[in-house]
């Protein structure tokens, strides 16, 4: 944050404390919108709502969406249904309908009846796709031509368009049934013969995205192809509206959002809950998890007590074991979920990227192996035990590696979120497997380390 807006911070708080509404409102007027989210976010729960409540309606508007959903929806539940619809009609029809989904079916239905019927028809139209694919992140604003207007009529039409339509980078080139033909970039009307027609210059090779295309894929399509903007079709070709670079500047930040937390074992609706009880609840059930498998890893090692009894340096090592396995796991299910987030892991790849990770797990396990030798033999002066250490260490760092490769691949098989395989459950797992892996080579060698 900068040292301006810190400066407008210290003048609200003060603000607050006096009690002076016009001071407040002084201040945010004339702001740009991503700053005044920026300062709402610093501010207490509570004064959020009151700030929010003094913004100019336009200003208020373009705020609203950029607000964390937890205090998008207090704000909602603030404010009445006349303010909502106010607030609704100021913006583009995707925005709308995120805030339309954040409401209680009553006050949405309330809500779509009060707005005008164009902005009713766009965001009915939205609200049939599914949140996270192309048509949930499409607006409808379009400025469309076919293929005879001319550019002179192409560029009267963008002065008439250009409040609508928020920017506008391509002009839509359809036929009588909508279906898309071409684009002709804007930058393109200030160097060709304004007597064309669009036919003959639009752009036919568009890269293009149907409704219902993943929203992680549809952003790898964007970093794929340098796009600032992208059409939306539906089945059969028909144009029905366009995705933005800063709708999947927003689509990656909340992908990252859920595949952090979901690492972690919580839930990404932890991130806006308040409640303590709910958030305890959000995180005791891979709280469980980790437990149990604690007490997994503890009857497992109940079971080779002999072997730990004969050599007690063995006991030493478990948490060594353990940390390994886990760090190596998580490194490796990290760049396969990060792969298969941004769409650059194919099923066709995975046998070569498979094999990678699994060469890079013999030349760290040796590294590490031969390391945890040298140590173990100069501080136990027992060198048997060192390589017998020494062995196990490859053995576990190439078995992790594996469970760290395989697990988020074969959850992308099960249509489940491959940032599900991280966190408590490799970690867990890996715990388990690598006692059992450890102490189970240890007991094959006992007699020869001397434990027999």
């Amino acid at each position: 944050m900068d040292e301006e807006l810190e400066q407008k911070i210290a003048f609200i708080e003060s603000a607050f404390e006096m009690e002076d509404l016009k001071a407040l409102a002084g201040t945010v007027s004339g702001m740009r919108a991503p700053d005044v989210a920026e300062i709402l976010a610093a501010l207490q729960f509570d004064r959020r709502l009151v700030l929010f409540e003094v913004l100019p309606p336009e200003l208020a508007s373009e705020t609203l969406p950029l607000l964390d959903e937890g205090t998008a929806r207090a704000v909602l539940e603030r404010i009445g249904e006349s303010m909502i619809v106010r607030l609704v009609e100021l913006m583009p029809s995707d925005d709308a309908t995120d805030i339309i989904n954040l409401l209680s079916p009553e006050r949405a239905q309330q809500v779509l009846g009060g707005i005008s019927w164009e902005e009713y028809e766009d965001v009915r139209e939205l609200l049939k796709f599914d949140e996270e694919t192309a048509g949930g992140l499409m607006a409808r604003e379009i400025v469309t031509v076919t293929g005879e207007t001319t550019i002179n009529e192409v560029i009267m039409l963008l002065r008439t368009e250009v409040e609508s339509v928020e920017q506008i980078q391509n002009i839509y080139v359809v036929d009588n049934k909508e279906t898309l033909l071409g684009i002709i970039p804007l930058v393109n009307l200030l160097v060709v013969d304004h007597g064309s027609r669009a036919e003959e210059i639009m752009n036919t090779d568009v890269v293009t995205v149907t409704v219902d295309t993943d929203q992680e894929e549809v952003a790898a399509m964007f970093a794929k192809y340098d796009l600032y903007s992208m059409p939306v079709v539906d089945g059969s070709g028909r144009l029905v509206g366009r995705i933005t670079v800063d709708d999947i500047i927003d689509v990656i930040e909340d992908e990252a959002t859920e595949d952090i937390t979901m690492m972690a074992g919580t839930g990404d609706e932890e991130v806006w809950e308040r409640s303590p009880v709910k958030v305890s609840r959000a995180r005791l059930p891979w709280l469980l998890t980790g437990l149990f498998g604690g007490i997994a890893s503890a009857i497992v090692m109940n079971h080779f007590k002999h072997s730990l009894e004969s050599v007690l340096a063995l006991a030493f090592f478990v948490p060594v074991i353990t940390a390994m396995g886990g760090n190596v796991g998580m490194q490796s299910s990290a760049i396969v979920v990060r792969e298969l987030a941004v769409g650059g892991l194919s099923m066709v790849r995975t046998g070569v990227k498979l094999l990678r990770e699994l060469k890079v797990s013999v030349i760290n396990g040796i590294v590490l192996g031969s390391v945890l030798l040298v140590i173990v033999s100069l501080w136990q002066r027992d060198y048997r035990l060192g390589i017998l250490l020494g062995l196990c260490m490859l053995t576990i760092i190439f078995w992790a590696t594996l469970m760290g490769a395989l697990v988020p691949l074969l959850l992308k098989r099960m249509d489940i979120d491959p940032a599900l395989a991280t966190g408590p459950f490799i970690t867990t797992s890996n715990d388990i497997l690598g006692i059992l892996i450890y102490l189970g080579i240890a007991t094959l060698f006992l007699d020869w380390i001397g434990g027999g």
